[in-house]
């Protein structure tokens, strides 16, 4: 790639609003010549789109205690699946572990949580 080229699709990167987060790291991976993305996460049909508390615990690397705190701050944003149930979008675990707190914080939708 030329470097007018290159130029023109970082200047894409910065000023595009609707990329999230996810897209705009595995274009600047390739841009760097990683084809291997942590960025892009294939979810096959046997993979959970949610996860338990512990699970998220276990992915970000830290206790089932910081995970309830991230939640409280609206760090994260749980999924109320049965009364009392919630589960942990996967998508927004790998992206919050991918740019940090800082990155992701309160950037997401409030949790949907029921009024039952």
């Amino acid at each position: 790639m030329n470097d007018t080229s290159r130029t023109l699709l970082q200047t894409i990167l910065v000023t595009d609003s609707s990329l999230t987060v996810s897209e705009r790291s595995a274009a600047q991976l390739l841009f760097e010549g990683k084809s291997e993305s942590r960025a892009t996460v294939a979810v096959g049909v046997d993979e959970r789109l949610l996860v338990t508390q512990k699970r998220a615990a276990e992915m970000l690397g830290v206790s089932r205690v910081t995970i309830w705190r991230m939640t409280k701050e609206c760090v994260l944003h749980p999924v109320e699946i049965l009364p009392g149930s919630w589960r942990y979008r996967l998508r927004e675990l790998v992206e919050l572990s991918q740019t940090g707190i800082d990155g992701g914080a309160g950037a997401g939708p409030q949790s949907e949580r029921s009024a039952a």
